[in-house]
């Protein structure tokens, strides 16, 4: 699956894996060893992550329930706990550099196409 810009039909990363189990969103990223530079892993339910047990920093993307973005954090190292955002339901967790290349914003609204 593709997560993709909805306003300017940019794709933010080509292969996109799924947490919505307890422990897959408990796991997430943690003791991966890298992180190939067009996946993403979609967190939900989800408000907030850390990246306890991570080896390499990520760009992290909040959505509300309609898939816009309330937030965003870039290059959030290791060891973290990421910021809380109002109205978040879920995450986006991309290599990083992935919001700055694809120039996503606070405001723009993505959506997921299967490949």
């Amino acid at each position: 699956m593709r997560v993709i810009n909805q306003g300017n039909d940019v794709v933010i990363a080509k292969q996109v894996r799924s947490a919505h189990t307890f422990f897959s969103r408990l796991k997430g990223l943690m003791f991966k060893k890298h992180f190939f530079h067009d996946d993403a892993l979609h967190i939900t339910p989800c408000s907030q992550i850390h990246t306890y047990f991570m080896k390499f920093p990520i760009d992290v993307v909040y959505l509300n329930v309609d898939f816009k973005v309330v937030g965003i954090e870039q290059n959030l190292s290791p060891w973290k706990l990421g910021k809380k955002f109002k109205h978040v339901k879920s995450v986006i967790e991309l290599p990083p550099g992935s919001v700055k290349k694809t120039g996503l914003n606070t405001g723009d609204t993505i959506y997921f196409k299967k490949n």
